[in-house]
């Protein structure tokens, strides 16, 4: 089994504290390859990285990645200009038109340029922001290749705040349920979770997604990105623009995507138990720089 860890990265001052917490009490038993993608020249410097990387023995591979925002697309479309968001208006400056960026980069990792996704059996990806906070009891590489499913993930719950999904969230997914029955509807496909199944035969699904359980810090089987499905699927997402006019995240384009492609997602439960802690380094650097160039 060839495995990697990833992070796509422009936290810099959190990257580091994350890069120690990894090798400490998950990767030392174990020296997965990690790789650091980043925009611009961020880690650019030798120096810079030999700094990030000096606590520990892991094999740490930086690599820099283009960003474009798609042509079809005008700039009045794009999420920090869509002013009838609160979301949009009040905590998406165009400042911050990296993140849409980022968003499209984990979207479409696999087969990115200058990645190596396409080289590993089974990819896990972090966030820069987070920190494993006692030693991890397994081996979430190795919990995945026993399993029937081709996605984990370090934890599988709703996304509630009071019991109902929080502003953002419903900011950030605009449109997000219709083009997916859409997809399903046009395309004569029948999903294969409960979840999927029983959300289509829903009136009200539009609404009722918001409560289903969300995946993050996945770990998955790269059979899954070979799939047709899947290659129709994040097709139909890039032809839609929605990743940049309504932010819709990588989270939700992959668990949506789950839910079609598998049974379940498996609950790997590191969050649960916890062994990881997904937004802990977030007061170090509560948002990520954005990218240099904000005409690209």
């Amino acid at each position: 089994m060839k495995a990697c860890i990833n992070y796509i990265s422009s936290r810099h001052l959190c990257i580091e504290h994350s890069l120690k917490s990894l090798w400490d009490n998950y990767n030392k038993k174990y020296d997965y390859p990690v790789y650091v993608y980043y925009f611009d020249d961020i880690y650019d410097d030798p120096a810079l990285r030999d700094k990030l990387t000096s606590h520990n023995k892991q094999n740490v591979i930086f690599r820099s990645v283009p960003y474009k925002t798609p042509e079809f697309l005008k700039e009045e479309e794009l999420y920090y200009n869509r002013s009838d968001l609160w979301y949009a208006s009040t905590k998406f400056p165009r400042a911050r038109k990296g993140y849409l960026h980022m968003c499209n980069f984990k979207s479409n990792m696999y087969g990115y340029e200058n990645t190596d996704f396409h080289l590993y059996d089974y990819i896990m990806i972090h966030d820069d922001e987070a920190r494993y906070t006692k030693e991890l009891a397994y081996d979430p590489f190795q919990v995945m290749a026993e399993s029937s499913q081709s996605i984990g993930a370090y934890k599988v719950g709703p996304r509630l705040k009071n019991g109902h999904p929080h502003q953002g969230h419903l900011d950030t997914r605009v449109g997000l349920w219709d083009f997916t029955a859409n997809f399903l509807r046009t395309n004569n496909i029948t999903p294969r979770s409960k979840v999927m199944q029983k959300l289509l035969t829903e009136p009200r699904a539009g609404e009722l997604y918001h409560y289903i359980k969300w995946c993050d810090t996945y770990v998955i089987n790269t059979q899954m990105f070979e799939s047709e499905l899947w290659k129709k699927w994040i097709s139909a997402v890039n032809a839609d623009g929605g990743i940049y006019k309504y932010r819709w995240g990588d989270n939700e384009i992959i668990t949506l995507f789950s839910y079609i492609y598998n049974e379940y997602i498996h609950d790997l439960k590191t969050v649960e138990e916890g062994y990881h802690d997904q937004g802990m380094l977030r007061s170090v650097q509560d948002y990520a720089p954005g990218v240099k160039d904000l005409n690209k």
